[in-house]
């Protein structure tokens, strides 16, 4: 690795690849050439700044038929705001990825040379020349590395397509189908919600993408045969009068709803993971009908629901669980995963009771958050 002393000096540089021919070149394909090698080489911003000014500093000829610029370290330094010792790891940097060469003179400056007519005949700095001849090749790069983010991001649209598909009909059979046991089903897919890689970290989405896709086959394949192939009910459970409504879950609503520990918008936008297996909802009302329709897919039993609306009232029992579900897929940061459902809810609910949890705080944590 070429040394980068105060005083100037440098070690030996490579000489020069016979491909790169020097030639009058345009301050725009320059400009072109380091943008691009910055991203394809991944240049820290320090080397990237550095670049940016030794291409501002050609002045659109030739010296000795190379692509030469002298700035000193001080004019860097006051253009970028960028420490010298920076400076140097950054030039060092460069030349280390064969972006620019040295031409360093007999004291270790940075200067020119005029003839008796003002003409430039001759300068010891940077060369510029190896940075528009592999312009080409950062091209070619830079293309794969398009395609590949292209790949990514297909794969990432058709991982969020299976995710909502699935969640979707995990959410249709536990409000058509009640009878249905899919709690494992359910289970794995909030685990899996818990790991799928977001959009904008790094990783690969192709293995869950192919275990959302599993899950929505079986989801919906157990959709299908409880329905018979029908898009409607196959068995029919109502045993209301024609004017009733239909929708009366196992649980019966009390007609005046207690005291609200959460405001139901504030909840929304603070569980939006949970919210996508619950379904949407409006109101106080449409929450606690969602989540008392569902709760035992999600490992909640009978006793421990019956316990927690005694305890704490519908709605109470209705925004724990759904705070429980976010907490399972997207933990605090720091805390072990949530592995019981069921089990975290029977505690929180008798937290909350106890008054140790205030759940409407633990929400607005969630949203700052």
């Amino acid at each position: 690795m070429p040394s980068a002393q105060s005083s100037g000096w440098r070690g030996l540089n490579p000489t020069l690849p016979a491909w790169i021919e020097p030639q009058i070149a345009d301050k725009k394909d320059l400009f072109e050439a380091s943008h691009i090698a910055a991203r394809v080489l991944h240049l820290p911003s320090s080397a990237r700044f550095i670049l940016d000014q030794l291409v501002g500093c050609y002045r659109g000829e030739l010296v000795e038929g190379r692509i030469l610029v002298w700035p000193s370290n001080e004019f860097l330094c006051e253009r970028t705001g960028i420490p010298e010792r920076s400076i140097r790891y950054a030039l060092s940097r460069l030349i280390e990825e064969g972006v620019i060469t040295s031409k360093d003179s007999p004291n270790g400056k940075r200067f020119a040379q005029r003839s008796a007519q003002g003409q430039i005949v001759r300068a010891y700095g940077f060369d510029l020349s190896p940075l528009l001849g592999r312009l080409d090749e950062f091209r070619d790069r830079l293309a794969a590395i398009k395609e590949v983010e292209r790949e990514r991001s297909l794969a990432f649209d058709e991982l969020t397509i299976n995710r909502r598909a699935a969640q979707e009909a995990l959410r249709t059979l536990a409000e058509v189908y009640p009878e249905e046991d899919i709690t494992e089903l359910t289970a794995r897919a909030l685990e899996l919600a818990r790991v799928t890689p977001r959009r904008s970290a790094a990783g690969s989405a192709d293995n869950a993408r192919d275990a959302w896709k599993a899950i929505r086959q079986e989801a919906e394949a157990r959709y299908y045969a409880a329905s018979a192939g029908n898009s409607c009910r196959h068995k029919d459970n109502n045993k209301y009068a024609p004017d009733q409504s239909c929708n009366n879950g196992s649980e019966n609503v009390r007609a005046e709803a207690p005291k609200p520990v959460a405001n139901v918008e504030d909840l929304v936008r603070a569980c939006p993971d949970a919210m996508e297996f619950i379904g949407e909802v409006r109101s106080d009302r449409d929450l606690i009908m969602a989540v008392s329709r569902q709760r035992g897919t999600y490992g909640v039993s009978p006793s421990a629901w019956e316990e927690a609306t005694r305890e704490i009232g519908l709605l109470g029992a209705s925004a724990t669980l759904v705070y429980v579900l976010q907490m399972q897929i997207r933990p605090a940061p720091g805390s072990k995963p949530i592995k019981n459902v069921g089990g975290y809810f029977r505690v929180m609910v008798r937290l909350i009771r106890n008054k140790e949890v205030d759940l409407a705080n633990e929400i607005h944590r969630l949203l700052r958050r």
